[in-house]
């Protein structure tokens, strides 16, 4: 820890550590994660007026159109506000998404000079540390309640293992894959065999973790997170023969995964079965049916900041009035009485009770069995004020059109800079292609553990991936003079 922070002035010192807070609290509190991101804005501004003497960084400078776009996306929020009728709803929306706004003004007006791969490096583990705590906490609890509280085996997989610190899988799948890029990177970087062991002896941690928290989206991420790393060592390294290597490691990973722990890759194959299953479906398509009709009529403006749970429940009532109509409002009560009494999720058990009682009530069996999934979904949705389940949907429905261009400008953005300046980072790429795979099934942004985690790493690897170097600096000027 000396090491990293030597050579440091107070300022940045207090800024490094505040950010290697950051990086840790996450997993664990998106509140104190808010806290350190308050801290890290007034770090940068009495940094800028005492340490700085308010000049900026010219690097940074450089990218100051980036940073604009970037922050954008909080003011095309706050414009929303001005047709928005749930105010109150709206305003909470605004202030939820300042880290839209807080983290691309920290990393313009702060120097960020002094860090190096190292500093970096202190951060990234700083959240693979959180991560693995955050899992050997709930994962010794668990084994106390099998042994001593007659728990099963269930108790290891899914909710059920975050029983101590709950954070929904899908944000914990997104915090471990960045962790698991930082581990494969520090293990086939210029690093100490002893280094090489324990970023090894982390990987497979965060795999196991991954796997255990059971995200449809986290392992298929996953997958292809070791698909992006064995095209990297092959190809771009061209380390052929560990690439090969890698590999047959993979798909024996995937293999034994598959093997060890059926609960989780159920989780996928059951999806499967059911898109493709004649009288299932999965609950995110029928939501989407429920609320298309709203970004087809909104698309270009949105419903406004506050209005999308709003405008997304009258989409769900409407959806399931149509569905009553067609199975009739009689069968509609009984299904909601068996609902009240079992569950939400359909079963074939369930389906054949449903459509004998449609029989004998004299309605036709096969229109109220083929309906009862749809039926069951949207009233799922209504009754737990589901939202759209994809965060590019989720921003047309709430600011239209141009709130996703400007989503879509963080990962256009930087792709166009790699482009240019034809060097990839991967570390960045994986974040970003992660981020964009589990915005497909989840709204990202509508909670601060998805915010929070996306505005500061996405402004830190974006600084450091495309800062101008000093020497091209002086070059500029001196073309100019």
């Amino acid at each position: 820890m000396a090491k990293i922070l030597e050579g440091l002035r107070p300022f940045q010192k207090a800024e490094l550590i505040i950010m290697m807070l950051l990086a840790f609290a996450i997993p664990f509190s998106w509140l104190a994660a808010q806290y350190c991101e308050v801290a890290l804005l007034l770090c940068a501004v009495l940094k800028l007026i005492f340490d700085q003497k308010y000049k900026l960084n010219e690097s940074q400078l450089k990218l100051k159109w980036a940073y604009i776009i970037f922050a954008l996306t909080w003011v095309i929020y706050l414009i929303g506000m001005i047709h928005t009728d749930n105010q109150s709803e709206g305003w909470t929306q605004v202030s939820k998404k300042l880290g839209f706004l807080i983290f691309p003004v920290v990393f313009i007006i702060s120097d960020m000079s002094y860090m190096n791969k190292n500093r970096l490096k202190a951060i990234g583990y700083a959240l693979v540390f959180s991560c693995i705590l955050f899992f050997m906490i709930n994962f010794v609890h668990a084994i106390y309640d099998v042994i001593f509280n007659g728990a099963t085996s269930e108790r290891f997989f899914d909710q059920e293992l975050m029983k101590l610190f709950y954070v929904h899988h899908t944000y914990l799948s997104m915090y471990a894959g960045l962790g698991l890029m930082f581990c494969f990177l520090e293990i086939f970087g210029e690093n100490s065999r002893k280094v090489k062991i324990i970023n090894i002896l982390a990987y497979i941690i965060l795999v196991v973790f991954t796997i255990l928290i059971r995200s449809r989206a986290g392992l298929l991420c996953m997958v292809l997170l070791f698909i992006i790393q064995w095209i990297w060592l092959t190809f771009v390294m061209k380390k052929k023969k560990i690439g090969f290597i890698m590999g047959g490691v993979f798909v024996l990973v995937i293999a034994g995964g598959c093997i060890a722990f059926p609960q989780s890759v159920a989780r996928i194959t059951t999806t499967i079965k059911d898109l493709t299953s004649e009288h299932s479906s999965d609950h995110r398509l029928v939501q989407f049916k429920g609320y298309k009709a709203v970004i087809e009529e909104n698309w270009l403006f949105g419903v406004g900041t506050g209005d999308r749970t709003d405008e997304i429940q009258a989409a769900y009532y409407n959806y399931k009035a149509g569905v009553v109509e067609k199975i009739s409002p009689e069968m509609a009560g009984i299904i909601d009485e068996i609902i009240d009494n079992q569950y939400y999720e359909p079963s074939n058990s369930m389906r054949r009770d449903v459509m004998k009682i449609a029989e004998q009530r004299g309605y036709d069996p096969e229109v109220v069995g083929g309906n009862l999934v749809e039926y069951q979904f949207i009233r799922y949705a209504i009754d737990n004020e589901i939202n759209a389940h994809n965060m590019f949907f989720e921003t047309i429905i709430s600011v239209g059109v141009i709130g996703l261009l400007l989503l879509l400008a963080y990962f256009v953005i930087p792709l166009i800079l790699w482009i240019k300046t034809k060097h990839v980072d991967l570390l960045y790429f994986s974040f970003l292609f992660m981020m964009g795979f589990n915005m497909i099934f989840e709204s990202v942004f509508e909670v601060q553990k998805g915010i929070i985690f996306f505005c500061f790493f996405n402004a830190l690897l974006f600084t450091l991936s495309f800062r101008v170097k000093r020497s091209e600096i002086e070059e500029s000027h001196s073309e100019k003079v």
